[in-house]
């Protein structure tokens, strides 16, 4: 298997066969996707820790320089369970690893209650971060497994449209919550969390034996993952995907400008923090309201278009940053940035669902995961670090990789491709 071209499974979706998809291709929106829909804007929603973490470390008397590396060890940790996710989930099934993600990100939140030790508090906020971080990549191969093929797209971005939403307004509860009572912010996200573990046990289908199982596997029934020890490497195997994964990477780190170098370079120019901070507002908004909208006139087209022409957009969408840092240019740079993120996430997780053998779903969008979030998590110091060098480097280093990182999407996604 490999990403393909082709999507000929669009012209000839299963129409009643025993795998997750064929079970799931009746309704307007799959129960399963609509839980996980729900738990991941529940996961945004109550994810107050990771958003206010800086403040909550603040509250507890440390300085920069322990909050630095605070910031930098819950990155890592969250890059490391985006990683894991899949492996965790081949061994667990989807449903177990899903609960157990929820279920420990409300046990640690509660934890970090009562620990306000420095070093207690990494730990438990390491953890916190890598339990929250593997929620994704589990869930989007619920949703690739659950889509008919001919509406994968689409579902993708109606999932994300409930991840943005959750985004959206998880941070105005957390600013008004902490605003009274930091402490009571753990509280809060645990309980967010306790509730979507709960949605997921009883909204969520139990595991099952995928349609590639053997008769043996099949005959294990009930709440039994399939046995994935034959696909332990797949995922390194592909290497068209791997290749693609790695550039989707460049592409996160390129994105992730949007909360390094740009705002440094707005108050160099005299913008205000509320500016910089409409942008975002700016951004949430267009993509909430028009990333599904979009995935339907994209989710037929060949892979390599709509992947190609969003990074294409996200790379121009902050070299033009280099011409000015005025309000038509930014206004501009922010839509085509925008537009890029609407034609790439959802088609990215869709063509990992189309990669991945039916019994390493989750391995295939953790490996996307981990590079995406890698992207996103090394992106923002990396501009920073450009900035420092001259105000103009981040932009144009943004357009140097989008002239070598382009043609390569357009190129492994067009060949015959490596299969395995």
């Amino acid at each position: 298997m490999t990403i393909s071209d082709s999507r000929r499974e669009v012209e000839a979706p299963a129409p009643d066969d025993a795998g997750t998809a064929g079970r799931y291709a009746r309704p307007a929106l799959p129960r399963p996707i609509a839980v996980v829909s729900l738990g991941v804007f529940l996961n945004r929603v109550g994810g107050f820790f990771s958003i206010f973490l800086t403040l909550v470390l603040a509250d507890r008397g440390y300085g920069p320089r322990e909050i630095t590396l605070g910031l930098a060890l819950v990155a890592v940790s969250g890059m490391a369970g985006a990683g894991v996710s899949g492996w965790v989930s081949d061994r667990l099934g989807r449903r177990r690893t899903l609960l157990l993600a929820t279920g420990l990100t409300a046990v640690f939140s509660l934890a970090l209650v009562e620990i306000t030790g420095y070093w207690g508090t990494l730990v438990l906020a390491c953890l916190m971060g890598a339990a929250v971080q593997a929620y994704g990549p589990v869930a989007q191969a619920v949703v690739g497994e659950a889509a008919p093929p001919d509406r994968r797209v689409t579902l993708f971005a109606i999932y994300r449209m409930a991840l943005n939403i959750g985004a959206a307004i998880g941070p105005l509860i957390g600013g008004f919550w902490a605003a009274s009572n930091m402490g009571s912010l753990l509280v809060g996200n645990a309980a967010v969390s306790a509730a979507a573990a709960l949605l997921l046990l009883f909204g969520l289908p139990k595991d099952t034996p995928r349609a590639s199982v053997s008769g043996a596997e099949a005959r294990t029934g009930g709440d039994a993952p399939p046995d994935t020890s034959g696909a332990q490497a797949g995922v390194l195997r592909d290497a068209r995907f791997v290749g693609v994964s790695v550039l989707l990477g460049v592409i996160a780190l390129v994105y992730a400008q949007q909360t390094g170098p740009l705002p440094l370079a707005m108050k160099d120019s005299g913008f205000s923090t509320s500016a910089f901070g409409a942008l975002l507002t700016m951004n949430a908004v267009v993509v909430i309201l028009c990333e599904v909208p979009m995935s339907l006139a994209v989710g037929k087209l060949p892979t390599r278009i709509p992947l190609t022409l969003g990074a294409a957009c996200v790379f121009l969408g902050f070299f033009v940053n280099a011409l000015g840092i005025t309000w038509p240019f930014l206004i501009g740079g922010v839509l085509l940035w925008t537009v890029g993120e609407m034609l790439v996430s959802p088609v990215a997780a869709a063509a990992a669902a189309e990669a991945a053998p039916p019994e390493a779903g989750a391995r295939y969008q953790s490996f996307l995961g981990f590079c995406q979030s890698t992207g996103m998590s090394l992106g923002p110091a990396f501009g920073v670090l450009l900035y420092g060098m001259g105000p103009l480097w981040p932009w144009i280093v943004s357009a140097a990789l989008g002239c070598a990182a382009t043609p390569l999407v357009f190129r492994l996604l067009s060949g015959g491709g490596v299969r395995r």
